[in-house]
């Protein structure tokens, strides 16, 4: 059995059963967190659904995960005052329906709280996850008008067991009635699309692009110049200046410490840290030697040599223009 090819099988058929259950067709109508992302990805997800790799479908799982450990220590903690997925259907002609991860329930009171899957807790919310919270919250609020409507984001990261809390959060008419707005458009552009007429969706660069499947055709990143990336890099660039300068003052600190432990000739400890001297050891190749003996045998060093290749983000500051690939025919 090839294990890896069953998982990704699986998990694809998983994956299709757990959307058909809980959300329904999705091509029928827009939710919440469609609405905070990308008009251009929405639509061409939804005309061209993806095939999603193996990473994503686990990423997918982490997520079903992260719900389901909040609903199991709630109920272990003795709140069970909440429902999960619940749906909450807006008000107007653009189809618009909420799947909730959990509302709380109290007399005259619905809390909503959104469960974020994340490999980092972020500083604060992302837009998007307030996008949707607020039109969550908005689509509940129209369904419970006699209701004091509230909302959180809780971010979990499983892998550190960390997690950050959004809380505070209220309906806001304005940003309801921008969202239903926003949704309207992209279900417009949608529907000509579908009947086959010609458009280009609005598009909206950002971190997430990354894990787009219609990035190659994406007229902004055929562009030279991506101008919306610019306040990511600018943030990328003036973390690394600080991670310069702050591994300039690491380094004399820890050589004193160092120095402080070999002295004392044992482990001290300050506070809850412990600070002792470590040492390790590691295996290298005398090539000298070896070049030598491969000679002997009438080899050389190369002919045992093999390439490889790893891939990182190569950032300069240039005001050259980028040249273009010639795209296969």
């Amino acid at each position: 059995m090839d294990i890896k090819k069953t998982l990704f099988t699986g998990l694809q058929k998983f994956a299709r059963q757990h959307t058909l259950t809980t959300l329904g067709d999705r091509s029928s109508y827009l939710g919440a967190s469609d609405i905070g992302y990308c008009p251009r990805k929405v639509i061409l997800d939804r005309l061209h659904p993806p095939e999603h790799d193996l990473a994503t479908l686990f990423r997918f799982q982490r997520g079903h995960m992260a719900e389901d450990i909040v609903a199991n220590a709630m109920t272990a903690a003795g709140y069970d005052n909440f429902d999960r997925q619940v749906e909450a259907i807006a008000s107007g002609n653009t189809p618009i329906r909420c799947h909730i991860d959990f509302v709380f329930n109290a007399p005259k009171l619905k809390a909503v709280l959104e469960v974020k899957s994340v490999s980092a807790i972020p500083d604060g919310p992302y837009s998007s996850w307030e996008s949707q919270l607020y039109m969550q919250m908005g689509a509940l609020a129209e369904q419970y008008p006699d209701h004091k409507i509230k909302g959180a984001v809780l971010a979990i990261d499983l892998g550190s067991g960390d997690i950050g809390f959004f809380n505070g959060y209220k309906p806001d008419e304005i940003l309801y009635k921008g969202l239903k707005d926003r949704a309207t458009s992209i279900w417009t552009d949608y529907q000509f699309m579908v009947l086959g007429h010609p458009k280009n969706p609005s598009t909206e660069p950002s971190l997430l692009c990354g894990y787009c499947n219609n990035l190659t055709t994406c007229p902004r990143f055929a562009a030279e110049e991506v101008p919306e990336m610019e306040d990511c890099v600018t943030e990328l660039r003036s973390m690394q200046e600080q991670g310069k300068a702050l591994n300039k003052q690491i380094e004399p600190i820890k050589a004193k410490l160092l120095s402080i432990v070999n002295q004392a000739g044992h482990s001290i400890k300050v506070n809850n840290t412990i600070l002792s001297k470590a040492v390790r050891s590691r295996q290298h190749t005398d090539t000298a030697r070896l070049t030598a003996f491969l000679a002997d045998m009438g080899h050389t060093m190369q002919e045992f040599q093999e390439s490889s290749s790893y891939s990182f983000l190569d950032i300069n500051t240039s005001k050259t223009t980028i040249p273009k690939t010639k795209k296969a025919a």
